[in-house]
């Protein structure tokens, strides 16, 4: 992962911008974000669409795919960049401007791993997320065949493909079978 020299703030990224490419900024430090292969950007999607499939119709908040970023936190300066997540209508600024990053932490967020990711540095992103607010991290292992639920108020819970996803009292009524993550 290529990072930057200089330290940055919210502010400096959202007036500045980043350099060519996708970057994730992490304690005030630009950090490259290193390209999944296919199956990362096929499993993202895949959880991502689903989400959007079952939240726009009932007007139950936004889902976001991978080039969207939240800030969760200002102090120490912190963006990421999910695979896919969702947020809550209620919650979603109405005054917000929609071609910069998010100042709301999602309510569900899902993270593909990627073969060059450590394990204790996903767990460390997972709870990154959670400790910002996130209810629910849903950890999608390519390599496993498996998702991982994280919630703020249960012990994580490993999926396997005979089990279905499901969005728990932060998106009642959402089903995604994990069979169809790992289909394409």
């Amino acid at each position: 992962m290529a990072t930057t020299t200089r330290m940055m703030t919210v502010e400096d990224l959202v007036r500045d911008g980043a350099p060519e490419g996708r970057w994730e900024l992490i304690n005030g430090e630009l950090v490259e974000m290193v390209p999944g292969g296919e199956d990362h950007g096929i499993y993202g999607l895949a959880v991502g669409s689903y989400l959007y499939t079952y939240v726009i119709p009932q007007q139950l908040g936004r889902a976001f795919g991978a080039d969207t970023g939240f800030v969760l936190s200002d102090d120490p300066p912190v963006v990421r960049v999910p695979d896919a997540a969702f947020v809550r209508a209620a919650r979603l600024p109405a005054d917000r401007d929609r071609s910069r990053s998010l100042r709301v932490v999602p309510d569900i967020v899902a993270e593909v791993i990627s073969p060059n990711d450590r394990p204790g540095e996903v767990i460390a992103k997972v709870m990154l997320w959670l400790d910002a607010g996130a209810e629910l991290v849903w950890l999608v292992d390519p390599g496993q065949k498996t998702v991982t639920v994280f919630d703020r108020d249960r012990a994580p819970r490993t999926l396997t493909i005979d089990h279905t996803l499901d969005g728990g009292e932060v998106l009642p009524g959402f089903k995604l079978p994990v069979r169809d993550i790992f289909a394409g």
